[in-house]
């Protein structure tokens, strides 16, 4: 089924995801591969189908890349997404870059002919830089707002570099987080790593990540949709989850991450409201743990990003994100500016029509 070198765009088999094999060869190039990301696998289509979203995989010049279409009922008026494609590699070359927007221009016309889309957002985790925002332009693409919390994200790379110590990672880590998670190791708290979906285990990973979404004003996920994507993820190797406990057995934090490409991100944390029971150290050791599982793997430690909407630069003091950054950043991770979500129209005047029905079904309810 390999297709590198190919040119043009032709639809995946339509028995893609079903058969083992070439789900698993599409996760390698798509996911596993450098540059890969998890919202262009396997799992993450079964949750766009489990959410009734149209699910598109095409080949793109012999390379994967995954798009979900949204339809209006009756008039069609698709809007296409592609979330974290093509697959762009960590130390990608400038004259890769640049040529990313001009293959998404292709792609969306294509959907336009086949699927009816009228338009095209995507994306692309991306380094931003001045010559891929001039190629955005001219490929007619213009920015929009992020489909995901954060546009930019930061990075730990000391954690990929060849024959890194612990000692010597963990020498990067500010003095005071290598306090606390001394402290939280002299507490007796370990942190476990849940090496298969286990139901009620994941349960309480949503809860306790809900929990902390409320108290610091975040979006919660819906656990009912949520568990079943976790569970998909982790039987295919690209998601792991972390469990911090006290020694009487209380789960105290949770953090899930991402295994793809070259990073390990982080992706959902959350930690129990103990009061006094709560010993020092315990999300650090944790978020430590991450990091250093990284580094074993000779991953980037890609913690996520500290900016929101409406705010994407880097949090300043007084921000609401500010203590977010400052928490990242102690642990020896960067800023890393990204390009951006992205918009192309290839039916201008469907695209309009589509936004005008939109606002008058928002008005009626």
């Amino acid at each position: 089924m390999t297709r590198v070198g190919t040119a043009g765009i032709e639809r995946a088999p339509v028995n893609l995801f079903q058969d083992p094999v070439l789900r698993a060869e599409w996760d390698e190039r798509a996911v596993a591969a450098p540059g890969g990301d998890m919202h262009q696998g396997g799992a993450f289509a079964a949750d766009r189908v489990r959410r009734g979203i149209r699910v598109v995989p095409l080949y793109v010049d012999g390379a994967p890349l995954l798009v979900t279409v949204r339809r209006l009922p009756i008039l069609g008026l698709g809007i296409a997404s592609i979330s974290r494609g093509p697959a762009v590699k960590a130390d990608v070359a400038p004259e890769e870059l640049v040529q990313i927007p001009e293959l998404l221009r292709r792609v969306a016309h294509w959907l336009r002919r086949e699927e009816g889309v009228v338009e095209m957002r995507v994306d692309t985790w991306a380094p931003d830089s001045a010559p891929l925002r001039e190629a955005w332009s001219l490929a007619g693409f213009s920015p929009c707002e992020e489909s995901f919390f954060s546009r930019h994200s930061m990075w730990i790379r000391a954690s990929a570099v060849r024959g890194q110590s612990e000692e010597a990672l963990f020498a990067q880590v500010n003095a005071t987080k290598r306090n606390e998670v001394s402290a939280a190791r002299r507490a007796g708290v370990s942190v476990r790593r849940l090496e298969a979906p286990d139901v009620v285990l994941l349960a309480n990973v949503a809860d306790i990540v809900n929990e902390t979404a409320v108290r610091r004003g975040f979006a919660t996920i819906d656990p009912a949709r949520t568990l079943p994507t976790w569970s998909d993820l982790m039987r295919a190797g690209q998601m792991e989850v972390w469990l911090a406990e006290l020694p009487d057995g209380t789960l105290a934090a949770v953090e899930t991450a991402l295994r793809h490409g070259e990073r390990l991100t982080s992706h959902h944390a959350g930690s129990r409201d103990l009061g006094d029971r709560a010993p020092v150290g315990v999300v650090p050791l944790l978020r430590w743990t991450l990091i250093n599982q990284a580094r074993i793997e000779g991953r980037i430690a890609d913690l996520g990003g500290a900016d929101i909407a409406g705010h994407r630069q880097a949090p300043e003091p007084g921000d609401r994100m500010y203590g977010l950054y400052t928490f990242k950043r102690a642990f020896g991770a960067s800023w890393v500016e990204m390009s951006g979500a992205h918009r192309i129209e290839v039916n201008p005047l469907g695209a309009r029509l589509r936004a005008a029905l939109r606002r008058v079904a928002g008005g009626a309810r």
